[in-house]
């Protein structure tokens, strides 16, 4: 009678493959990542969201869902916790829109600039010096205002590595002003990340543009 002698070795290879696809899979609940974006949404309500920043709230909440959708299911902790880390992304951003008062304008007409960043640095270069010592002559001129700076960041790297090189860039610029003798309280930083952009696409000119630090003086 004919046996298959190659059976009891295949069995052995699917069952080996089972299980490096359950624990490949088997990564770590994201047990913070949703307390983290829970505290977010919360914080950004409670700042008056809803309405003054609808859009990146509405999409913190939706990312918010679909992340804790993908935890309750099996293999998806990876895209769970990208949703997740999203979900506070926006509703930081959320909470930042409504962080001026209504009755603060921009500045008309200002002249402070913008200075730019190296790839993945947020060490302030050399041509951006005189750049800062300008702007922080201007505010000197002007006592009565304050100033936002603005960091960004090119589309390379995820959102939250973004959102984090940008708030370090942003806070580069309000260091250097503070050393040059402009008092912290006048100076407050946002991170921007990737989410607004001064040049569009993927080009070399484009992603230099996005690496940068943006001032709006208000009064």
């Amino acid at each position: 009678m004919y046996r298959n002698h190659g059976s009891p070795f295949l069995v052995y290879l699917v069952g080996f493959a089972i299980l490096l696809f359950i624990a490949g899979c088997a990564t770590a609940p994201p047990t913070k990542e949703v307390g983290d974006a829970e505290a977010a949404i919360a914080a950004a309500r409670s700042a008056g969201a809803p309405k003054c920043g609808t859009e990146e709230f509405a999409a913190a909440q939706s990312n918010f869902e679909k992340g804790k959708s993908l935890a309750a299911e099996f293999c998806h902790s990876i895209e769970a916790l990208r949703m997740l880390v999203d979900a506070k992304v926006k509703a930081d951003e959320a909470r930042f829109r409504c962080m001026t008062p209504e009755s603060v304008a921009v500045v008309p007409g200002h002249n402070l600039k913008d200075i730019f960043f190296d790839f993945d640095k947020s060490d302030i270069r050399p041509d951006a010096e005189p750049v800062l010592q300008d702007n922080a002559q201007t505010l000197k001129d002007n006592p009565t205002w304050t100033v936002v700076v603005e960091g960004y960041a090119d589309l390379r790297g995820n959102v939250a590595y973004n959102k984090g090189l940008a708030l370090r860039r942003a806070n580069a610029a309000k260091a250097y002003l503070v050393s040059l003798g402009i008092d912290p309280s006048r100076i407050k930083v946002v991170s921007k990340g990737e989410s607004d952009r001064f040049g569009m696409g993927a080009t070399s000119a484009a992603f230099q543009l996005n690496r940068r630090a943006h001032f709006l003086p208000m009064e």
